[in-house]
């Protein structure tokens, strides 16, 4: 083992921030000179921002350069980060556009060390860090900490996580349920334990990545401290997705990936071997402390509530009474395809494979006037919807009425479940 050694994961697509990461990175670290960097450069010729020249005769550098439209997306980038790992004692993950506060190495380790100390054999430091907004000035960075709560479950499968601040300052790090991808800082055995699996696309990865932890003997824990930051919006900058036509199937083959690892929706539960389920807890523990039951897409009350894991229960039974079915869903609509003005109101309605209703959830005309009119710059229409189905729906439709014209012509869409 190299004590005392950290590796860096960074995976970068066609990001202008990967340069000033690196660059604060190794500015604010106490020990600089124990930095290893293994960093996926996905790129576009006509690019010059993220030319990473300047380091490739460093030899704390270890550069994967990669076409962009040769990228298979960010699981896979961060896979082949990892076969870079050469035995170093840390791990830190991270995404190419995040900020460091000063002696940002000495901190993460003695607060892991001390996680160890508390008798957490395995722990690992993870979340949604606060933001900060790029500024060749003075950086905007918020000084809060956020824990990850479940909003969803995707129509796909995957759960989407939402981050919440931790109103009070809390003395050590918070239980918690996710990982983040954009940010894991733990022992360097993680690498070998919990490898990447190239075949997840993005939805997915850090639920899966979560319950894989878990199932090997890993305790997941919130920093509680401001001092990393990671820039979410980046207006203007490329995805995989907007570049790269294959995302589409590479995306749903990872949907059917995921949701087979966890048996869900009916699929039966394959073995992926190292990049599956560990053997010192099982799924269902994982499930218990969590309060999701991926099979059936149920999710604890006191889960929904966000409040922190473990879940309290008595017996089996009562942890069962106590889990919610719940469909959460975006119906997205062109504006265009509505062409009146007078419109009173809209049936809307959830339908399942076989055609048969589920339910009915009508828009009034206050609504409508705050959807048509929400953002003029937006051709969208987004109006969300949410119940608790007794099957999943796979279908949803839209019959507006006129008031001078009458009833409209229905619209449809299908819901992806795969």
């Amino acid at each position: 083992m190299k004590k005392h050694k950290i590796f860096i994961s960074i995976a970068s697509y066609r990001d202008s921030e990967l340069i000033p990461t690196i660059e604060n990175c190794i500015k604010n670290a106490k020990l600089p000179d124990n930095l290893v960097f293994g960093i996926s450069r996905q790129y576009h010729p006509e690019d010059k921002f993220d030319d990473l020249s300047k380091y490739k005769k460093d030899k704390r550098f270890k550069i994967i350069e990669t076409l962009y439209d040769k990228s298979l997306g960010v699981c896979h980038a961060r896979h082949k980060i990892q076969t870079l790992y050469d035995e170093e004692e840390f791990y830190l993950q991270l995404d190419s556009h995040h900020r460091f506060i000063k002696d940002w190495d000495f901190k993460l380790k003695k607060t892991l060390r001390e996680l160890v100390k508390n008798g957490n054999t395995k722990p690992i430091l993870s979340a949604y860090l606060p933001s900060y907004e790029p500024s060749k000035k003075k950086e905007i960075k918020l000084n809060e900490t956020w824990r990850t709560y479940i909003d969803r479950f995707m129509p796909e499968g995957p759960i989407f996580i939402f981050p919440e601040t931790i109103e009070n300052s809390k003395a050590n790090p918070e239980a918690a349920r996710f990982l983040s991808g954009h940010f894991i800082f733990c022992y360097g055995g993680f690498v070998k334990d919990v490898p990447y699996d190239p075949n997840l696309y993005f939805h997915g990865e850090e639920t899966s990545l979560a319950v894989r932890a878990f199932t090997h003997g890993y305790n997941i824990f919130h920093l509680h401290k401001p001092w990393l930051w990671h820039h979410y919006t980046r207006e203007g900058q490329s995805r995989h997705w907007d570049d790269v036509s294959k995302w589409e199937s590479l995306n749903k083959q990872s949907f059917l990936r995921y949701k087979s690892l966890l048996g869900m929706d009916g699929c039966k539960r394959k073995n992926f071997k190292k990049f599956g389920l560990g053997k010192e807890r099982t799924l269902r523990e994982y499930e218990l402390y969590s309060g999701i039951q991926f099979k059936d897409r149920k999710v604890h009350q006191y889960t929904y509530d966000r409040k922190p894991p473990p879940v309290p229960y008595t017996t089996k039974k009562d942890f069962e009474s106590n889990l919610i079915s719940r469909f959460k869903y975006c119906i997205d609509v062109h504006k265009p395809s509505f062409t009146e003005r007078d419109y009173d109101v809209w049936v809307v309605a959830f339908k399942d494979e076989s055609d048969k209703e589920l339910i009915r959830l009508d828009a009034n005309q206050e609504e409508l006037n705050s959807l048509l009119n929400m953002d003029d710059k937006d051709e969208w229409v987004r109006m969300w919807r949410e119940f608790n189905p007794d099957s999943l729906p796979s279908k949803w439709l839209i019959w507006p009425h006129s008031i001078s014209k009458g009833w409209m012509p229905i619209i449809e869409g299908s819901i992806p479940l795969v």
